[in-house]
């Protein structure tokens, strides 16, 4: 018996819990059922991935059946139905359209999406790699917020727009770029304040905005997050700039020695 990192209850701790659900690197085995990883160090000196022998990233001893299996479950089954399709109810079954801006900017719009269960389903995500010890997850330390988003899991409370916004962006229409790799996620500051934390999962960017209240979150954050009204935009890395814009995030370059 032992607390798990969730309810915070003395229960029989499961012994394997993935901290990115196993769903998500579904496009990223090869077939030998094993992952690439991207390495940026690599990237800069020519080798384009290295492969890892797992089937994902997972722990034990952090959580109970109960919060592992049915509550963190429940949000992972409609989450990966919502991205990889699967039956679900009308209402929650999301419609996607791409789109392009008035300044040529590309996005694909998605409605009718649950704005609770995805933005939950991604925000355990970044919970469950900041309580990691994981060496993948090194540099996800979310502080005093890891509490706070805790609590927002356990009691299905998925907050305002504003409270820890996901800006999606994704270079999969770019036909130079991998889509089999996974990268360590980073954390960042941004020049506005907040810690952003970025994860790299095949073809998607996931970029995560940690709340710093005395300062203005950037307008594109606010304009393209998973909202209220159940829509949300991920915008599309325009071809040719995938790895200047993915190493700019982890604050490489390269022409970087």
């Amino acid at each position: 018996m032992a607390k798990c990192k969730l309810c915070l209850q003395d229960k029989q701790l499961i012994g394997k819990s993935h901290i990115i659900p196993e769903f998500m690197y579904q496009d990223l085995f090869d077939n030998k059922h094993k992952i690439y990883v991207f390495s940026p160090y690599a990237k800069l000196q020519g080798q384009e991935r290295i492969k890892r022998p797992s089937s994902g990233e997972y722990e034990n001893g952090l959580l109970c059946a109960d919060c592992d299996n049915k509550l963190l479950g429940s949000y992972e089954d409609y989450a990966s139905k919502a991205i990889y399709g699967g039956e679900l109810p009308a209402n929650e079954c999301p419609t996607c359209e791409n789109y392009e801006n008035q300044h040529g900017v590309k996005f694909t719009g998605c409605k009718n999406i649950s704005y609770k269960k995805f933005k939950i389903f991604l925000l355990s995500v970044l919970w469950r790699s900041s309580i990691s010890s994981r060496p993948l997850f090194s540099e996800i330390s979310l502080g005093p917020h890891e509490e706070i988003i805790r609590k927002m899991i356990y009691e299905g409370n998925p907050g305002e727009a504003s409270d820890y916004p996901i800006f999606f962006m994704t270079f999969v229409n770019d036909k130079s770029m991998s889509k089999d790799i996974i990268a360590q996620p980073q954390r960042r500051r941004t020049k506005d304040g907040h810690s952003m934390f970025v994860f790299m999962i095949g073809g998607m960017l996931y970029c995560f905005y940690v709340n710093a209240r005395n300062h203005t979150l950037p307008e594109y954050v606010v304009t393209e997050t998973i909202k209220p009204t159940n829509d949300m935009n991920i915008f599309h890395i325009p071809p040719g700039q995938g790895w200047d814009i993915i190493l700019g995030f982890m604050g490489l370059k390269r022409n970087s020695h």
